[in-house]
């Protein structure tokens, strides 16, 4: 029992069904089923939304590979101007921002550190949703900076609730 317990925890997350295993927005409209939740990631640069790397505010940076770091800067983001189905909820669960080194190509290149970010978001579907395709919009503002829109698709499938 405990050895199946175990095993279960370290099987694989499908992408899409957990926060730390979002499905990447570029791959396609993301599948759901009556009751069900899913994660979906989208990248942004510091620019698109008028931002600087002095502007950002991690309480901790974390190594995330090779000469990369990741913060949590969610709580200079927000969610606005939802546009979301009856019965449907669409949130934003973390902004994650990243800094890599960059080495230099050459004597005169020196290395430099680029910035990225990464929004998570999570649409959850009713138990009684009609099957088809969705559209969720909204605006990821920055606070005190620029706004993004943001729109993810969803492919709502029959299927039993969970």
């Amino acid at each position: 029992m405990v050895l199946a317990l175990v095993v279960s925890a370290c099987a694989p997350t499908t992408a899409g069904s957990a926060a730390n295993a979002p499905l990447m927005a570029s791959a396609g409209p993301a599948a759901v089923t009556p009751g069900s939740s899913v994660y979906v990631q989208l990248d942004y640069l510091l620019s698109d939304f008028g931002l600087n790397p002095g502007d950002l505010r991690a309480s901790l940076w974390v190594p995330s590979g090779y000469d990369s770091e990741v913060g949590d800067v969610s709580s200079q983001f927000g969610l606005v101007d939802l546009r979301v189905p009856d019965d449907w909820r669409f949130s934003l669960v973390n902004v994650r921002a990243e800094r890599k080194t960059v080495s230099g190509s050459g004597a005169f290149d020196a290395n430099r550190t680029a910035f990225s970010l990464m929004a998570v978001f999570r649409v959850d579907a009713p138990a009684d949703f009609i099957p088809g395709p969705y559209r969720f919009r909204a605006d990821l503002q920055a606070r005190g900076a620029g706004a993004q829109s943001v729109t993810i698709n969803v492919d709502a499938r029959p299927g039993s609730a969970p």
